[in-house]
C-alpha cells in the first residue's frame, strides 16, 4: 500500500572513485553516486519516490571492501522526469542499462527497500548471473491488502479500494509513474523464479501504543512478518529477520541492524 510509505566516469571494472553523476539510460537522465573501490559490489534500489536519498541514512558508514551504486530512478530525485505508467519491466531494464553503462562485470549484491524490492526481484529472475545476493529492507509485498480484508472481513475489500483510488489521484497529481504498478497485486516472484542464492529480508514489524490504523494494530504487524517470511524463507539460503524496533523505513529507525544484515550477508556470499 503506497499511502502508508510515503509519511515520510571514471571507473575501471572493480576500481570506482567517489562520484556524484549523471548518465543517459534508455533515454532518460538517470542520477546515481558511486562510492568506494571494494570488491563487494553492492547495488541499492531505492523505495517508491525516495531516489538515492533514501538510502542517506546508511550510505556513510557501509561495510568495508565493497563498492556501492545507488540512483534515482526516472521521475525521483535528480533524475528526468517519467511519462505515463511504468512497471517493474521498465525499472528493470533501467538497472540493466545502468549496470552495463557503468562496466559492472561482476556479481552484484542487490538491497533494496519498498517498492524497489519488486524490481529487485524481477532483476534477479531475469539476470540470475548478475546476482550473487538479495538483501530486502520491508520490501513491497502484495499481500498487504489480504492483511487489511483478513483484520476487516466485512469492510476490508472496500477500504482497500479506496486507499488505491486515493493512491492512483495523488500519483496523477504529482507524475508519478509507478501507482499502478504498486498496485498491481500479482504474487511475488520467489524460489521457483530465482536461483538458490543467499537471501536476507528484513521486515519492519514495530508495534504502535496508538496505531491510527489497522494496518498499524498488533495483529497486522505480526501477519506482516509471517507473510514476509513465508516468502523468504522458501529459499534453501533465505533468512527472515524482524526489526521489532523499526516501521516501514527500517533503514532509518535501525540503520545499524541494516548494515549488520549486510556485512553478514557479504560473508555468506564470499563462503559460497
Amino acid at each position: 500500500m503506497f499511502q502508508k510509505f510515503l509519511v515520510s566516469i571514471c571507473l575501471c571494472i572493480f576500481c570506482f572513485s567517489v562520484s556524484a553523476e549523471s548518465i543517459i539510460v534508455n533515454q532518460a537522465e538517470l542520477a546515481y553516486e558511486i562510492k568506494g573501490d571494494g570488491e563487494n559490489i553492492i547495488f541499492f534500489e531505492a523505495g517508491a519516490i525516495s531516489g538515492m536519498s533514501g538510502w542517506d541514512s546508511i550510505w556513510g558508514n557501509l561495510p568495508p571492501n565493497t563498492t556501492a551504486v545507488r540512483y534515482s530512478r526516472r521521475g525521483e530525485g535528480k533524475s528526468s522526469s517519467c511519462v505515463g505508467d511504468l512497471t517493474s519491466s521498465d525499472y528493470v531494464r533501467d538497472a540493466e542499462e545502468l549496470i552495463t553503462l557503468l562496466k559492472i562485470n561482476k556479481p552484484i549484491i542487490y538491497v533494496s527497500h519498498s517498492y524497489g524490492g519488486k524490481i529487485a526481484r524481477e532483476f534477479a529472475a531475469k539476470n540470475p548471473d548478475k546476482i550473487s545476493a538479495l538483501l530486502f529492507v520491508d520490501p513491497s509485498n502484495p499481500r498487504d491488502v489480504e492483511i487489511i480484508e483478513k483484520l476487516d472481513p466485512i469492510n476490508g475489500k472496500e477500504s482497500n479500494e479506496k486507499m488505491k483510488q486515493t493512491d492512483i489521484k495523488m500519483g496523477e497529481e504529482n507524475n508519478w509513474c509507478l501507482i499502478n504498478d504498486i498496485w498491481d497485486k500479482k504474487p511475488s516472484l520467489g524460489y521457483g523464479d530465482i536461483k538458490n542464492i543467499p537471501v536476507t529480508l528484513i521486515a519492519g514489524v514495530k508495534k504502535f501504543k496508538n496505531p491510527e490504523r489497522l494496518f498499524d494494530t498488533d495483529k497486522a504487524r505480526e501477519l506482516w512478518g509471517e507473510f514476509q517470511s513465508e516468502w523468504v524463507l522458501k529459499f534453501p539460503k533465505g533468512k527472515a529477520v524482524m526489526a521489532n524496533k523499526s516501521g516501514h523505513f527500517v533503514q532509518n529507525d535501525e540503520p545499524e541492524l541494516v548494515i549488520t544484515e549486510l556485512e553478514k550477508l557479504i560473508i555468506r556470499v564470499n563462503e559460497n
